[in-house]
Formats: structure tokens, sequence, C-alpha cells
């Protein structure tokens, strides 16, 4: 009698057990969204009829006491159970691995500086410095938040900058003794006249605070449900010494890569942007590189390349470089042909022995070296550009290694490997809908290949007045970047694709894929204004008459033997700062020289007169 109320016991445990895992696996293939959905529902139908079938024995084999139909049916339930529950284990992790791309919470920091060491309750009498941009949320709100918090207003004065350019100039020129920034402020720092490394800056007080994505990069928010048709992804390459991504609301934009791509032909167009490219900035409207346009976060960057290109970005990928080691370790490396010799800083940015050194010549590479030599730039000849050609051919030789995925275990790697260092507005819907295309380039291998379009932004070198200093910009021709734009619109479906009907090749030479944008133009370059201290006023004038602007004449008179007569001594609109934007008229103060005697003959005739 005991043994069979145990047996009734065991049967109903198994039952449980069975139905439990049977629903958890439903469950999680029904967070698949549209990945097979017909051999899901197949296997979900057998799956449910087994364990119909298999309870129906353990209920029956309790009722009228079938020992060994009990054991028999409670072995195959154990073992069924044992291997749902592991699968079900795997598709979870997979999915949770996805769901953690997109980060719901991004944590902002602002940071209260200072060229002295002083108690943040000790502040009295002060002039505190923050831009004046009120969305912004690590320069204006989180600033105005520690403000008010310390009554930092009572015996202070707080001084407002239209940009952060102009801000840590201030603070390096002593016009204020305090300002605020945010965590990574010592790139920004970096970008600016008469700051080197020996100046000392202390953190007077660290500011953080959590906000939802969702409230904060509203216009980045993808109203897609799954990735079907052609779309545009914005890889941004964030220069962060530390491991994961959360805290990098506001970073150094290093790589900036526009990608479209067609989901059903395969086709990929790449356009990575120069780092020094010039151009106005979403946020604020000021002109500056466009890897300043990350220092307003993503919103801004995603904007400002809108409004270069013209083109909708869809996605935004912001990878952590740590990232980029973890996932080409787990590759088990790249292969590129590495065009020179160079030493270049590991991942957490070290030298001496930490160097990362490669020679010339087509090798695989590990993480840390693929990473060096997607970062190098200052030996290359071409400097920047290269650099973005460097870091294309690690993107494709990254994905041309993921060919060679076919264990649950590397999957599983290069999900884990990843996660923690990417954030992006894609759904996990999204990502999962990549399934059919990573079906055809896993499964299919050499059958199926993806056809990259490379792209090469052509233009010259200006020096630039920015607020602080002349700095180096690249100013890019337009017929470049309209050829870009147009290759780009075709992978996307938006522009046809003219026909080649005449086609020429030797031989002798190996083929070489045209490289769109890569033409130097005859286009009028931009200019800027002259320094016109080292002019005559007739030569200002010249110039001014060449480039459309007038230029006023304001004499003042002086007796000082350190000027001569008609020397132009300031200008209301300052060197460097291009002509399109200096407005349709500058003031050159020019000195009237008088001596001393024609001084006093017209305090005489004064005197006469009177």
């Amino acid at each position: 009698m005991k043994n069979s109320i145990v047996y009734k016991i065991i049967s109903y445990i198994v039952l449980v057990m069975l139905l439990i895992s049977l629903g958890f696996l439903i469950y999680n293939m029904s967070l698949l969204g549209k990945i097979e959905t017909f051999y899901r529902v197949m296997v979900s139908l057998v799956l449910t009829l087994i364990s119909i079938t298999l309870g129906y024995s353990l209920v029956e084999g309790a009722k009228y006491n079938k020992v060994k139909k009990i054991i028999i049916s409670s072995v195959i339930s154990l073992v069924l159970s044992v291997i749902l529950f592991i699968v079900s284990s795997l598709i979870y992790k997979a999915y949770k691995e996805l769901d953690s791309m997109n980060k719901d919470e991004l944590t902002y920091t602002t940071i209260m500086l200072s060229k002295s060491e002083v108690k943040l309750d000790l502040i009295n009498g002060k002039k505190i410095g923050i831009v004046n941009d009120k969305e912004d949320i690590s320069n204006y709100i989180l600033p105005m938040e520690v403000i008010d918090k310390n009554n930092l207003k009572v015996n202070n004065e707080i001084v407002e900058y239209s940009d952060l350019v102009t801000l840590m100039n201030a603070l390096i020129n002593d016009e204020v003794d305090f300002i605020f920034i945010s965590n990574d402020y010592k790139a920004k720092f970096a970008l600016v006249e008469g700051y080197t490394e020996d100046t000392k800056l202390y953190e007077i007080t660290v500011y953080k605070k959590n906000y939802q994505k969702a409230h904060v990069e509203k216009e980045t928010i993808s109203d897609k449900t799954e990735v079907t048709k052609p779309f545009t992804i914005l890889l941004l390459g964030i220069d962060s010494e530390g491991q994961g991504i959360k805290e990098a609301s506001s970073f150094n934009g290093d790589t900036i890569m526009l990608v479209s791509f067609d989901p059903v032909t395969l086709n990929a167009t790449i356009f990575s942007i120069p780092r020094d490219t010039y151009v106005k900035m979403a946020c604020g409207g000021r002109l500056n590189k466009i890897n300043a346009a990350s220092w307003g976060g993503t919103s801004c960057m995603v904007k400002t390349v809108q409004d270069l290109t013209g083109i909708n970005v869809d996605y935004y990928a912001k990878i952590n470089f740590k990232g980029v080691v973890d996932l080409v370790n787990v590759l088990g490396g790249v292969t590129v042909n590495v065009p020179i010799s160079f030493c270049e800083q590991n991942s957490n940015r070290e030298f001496g022995d930490a160097l990362i050194c490669l020679e010339p010549g087509v090798q695989k590479l590990d993480g840390e070296q693929a990473l060096a030599f997607a970062r190098h730039r200052h030996s290359l000849p071409l400097g920047d550009f290269q650099r973005a050609q460097h870091q294309q051919m690690i993107v494709e030789a990254m994905i041309q290694s993921m060919k060679s995925v076919r264990s649950v275990n590397d999957f599983y790697s290069i999900l884990n490997a990843i996660s923690n260092n990417i954030d992006t507005n894609m759904s996990t819907n999204e990502m999962l809908s990549f399934y059919n295309v990573a079906k055809n380039l896993l499964i299919k291998s050499g059958d199926v290949n993806l056809n990259i379009t490379k792209t090469y932004l052509t233009g010259y070198d200006l020096y630039v007045y920015n607020g602080s200093g002349k700095t180096y910009t690249f100013q890019y021709y337009k017929q470049s970047l309209a050829d870009i734009v147009k290759a780009m619109n075709i992978t996307l479906g938006k522009e046809k694709k003219e026909e080649i009907k005449d086609f020429t090749f030797d031989l002798n030479e190996p083929y070489e894929k045209k490289v769109i944008g890569k033409t130097y133009y005859n286009e009028t370059r931009k200019q800027v204004v002259p320094d016109f201290t080292l002019m005559s006023v007739s030569e200002a004038k010249s110039w001014g008459n060449n480039n459309g602007i007038t230029i006023n004449v304001n004499e003042t008179t002086s007796e000082s033997e350190e000027y001569t007569d008609g020397q132009i001594t300031s200008q209301s609109v300052h060197d460097g700062v291009l002509t399109e934007e200096a407005g349709s008229s500058i003031t050159v103060t020019v000195i009237k020289k008088i001596s001393q005697s024609e001084d006093i003959s017209n305090d005489t005739s004064e005197e006469e007169t009177e």
C-alpha cells in the first residue's frame, strides 16, 4: 500500500515537471518572433502530443497501480523534461544577451572641475561656468541640480557659455574658477588650444544620475518591428579604457561609420566619416569637427550625420573598443593585409612593453592587434583617411570570420563578448529578424557573398579658428559626398544603379573594385578670414572686394612709435574664421599717426578760437 502511494506521488511530480518544462520551452520559443515560425509551431505541437501521451500513461499507471508503466513513463518524462529545460535555457540565455544590447537606462555624469583643489562647501565669491544648452543633461541640467542643491548661486556668479570649447577655454584662461563638464573631459580638453598634459585639473565633485533611454533619446527610437527591408545603421566606436558602455552617454566619437544594408540582396555600402570633418552641429548649430557631436550624446551625433548626408539613420550601435578586442578573439582572429610596419598602444592606452607592433603583409590578427590596426593613424601616409579604410577592412574581416561559426558555444561566446560593450536602439525583435540573413551567411557559407561597396570622402586640409585657437579641419568636396550618398541610396533602393555598358580590363593587372567618392574634384575651396594686421588697408579692401565682404575702417589716433601710419591693429572678425561665416562686413581698426607738434598746434588753435 505504501509503495503504491509512493509511485503515485512520483507520477504526479514527474508529470508536473514535464508540464513546467514544456510550458517554459513554448514560452521561450514564442520570444523568437518570426524565426522559423512553421517549425516552432510543429515542434510545439509534437512535444505537446508526446507530453499528453506520457501524462496519460503516468496518470493511468498511478490509478491502476501499474508499477512498470509508471517507471518507464517516469524515466522517459524525466529525460524529456531535462532536454526541454536545457533547450529552453539556451534560448532564454540568447534572448537575454540580445535584449541587454539595448540598454534601458543610461548613466549621465557631470563633474565640477577647477585648476586648484578646493572643497565644495568652501566655494565663495567665485565664477562658475556652464553651457547654456538647457537640453544638455551632463553639461546643464545636472550642473544646475548641483548648483541648487549646494546653494552655489548665493555668493558666486554663474557664467553661461554657448558651447563646450568656449567653456573649456574659459577655464584654461582663468576667466572662470570652475566649470561643469561630462565625465570624458580629458578627451575633450585634448582638443583645446593651450591645454597640455601638464595642466592640472581637479575634480571638485562628481554627480551621476540614471535616465530612461526612451525619455532622453526619443528621436532615435526605431518604430520598426523587424528588419526585412533596406536600412541604415550608424556605427560609433567609443574609445573607452574601461569595460562596459552604460556610462558612455556623452563620448568621444573616435570612429563614425554609416552603413546602408539590403538584407535581401546582401548588398552593403560603408561610409567612414573622417573625425575631423568640419560640419554644423545639430545641437547648438555651431561649426565644429563632426566627432564633437558625440559630446552632445547619441541623439546629437545621429542628427548631425543625418544633416550631413540627408539620409535617415534607422539604427545606431555604440561599440566600446574593448568589445572589438573580445569579439575578434572569440572569432579566432581576423585576416587582413597590413600595409606598413607600425606600433600602437594597446586597448588600455599603455606604452612600453604593452605596445602592439605589426609588420607588413597578410596575417591573422588577434583582438589587441586588430584594434591597434583599426586605431593607428599617426604614421600612415593618409592619416585618418587611411585609418578609416583599415576600419572597413576589420569590419569586413570579422564578417568573413563569422561564416566559420558552427557551434552553439561559439555563438554564445560571441553574444557574451559584445553584449556588455554595445548599446543600440535596435529592439530585440529587430535583432532576431537578422536570423535569415545570418542563416544565409552561415549555412550556405561560400555560396553566399556579402557584397560590400567601399567609399572614400575626399577633400582638403584647412586650419580654422574655433573660439580658442586655430585647429585642423577636413573640408570635404561636396561632389565626393554626393557620390557616396548616391551609392548608399542605391543600396537602400531609393535610386537606380546606372548600367555599365562598356568595361575594359587588363589580364596582366589584378582587378580592383572602384571605391566610391575617391576622386579629387575641381571645386572652389573654402577660404578663411586673413590676419589683417599683416596687411595694408588697400590690401584688406582688395581682399574684401574679392570675397564679397565690405571692409569698414575705424581710424584711431596714436603718437606711439610702436605703430606706423595706416597700420591695422585689430579686426572685428577673428582671423581663421570661415569667410562664409564672417558676415557681410568686417571692421578693422587703423592707426592715424600724429606728431606731438601737431597735437600742441591743435590745442593752441582751440584756445585762440575760444
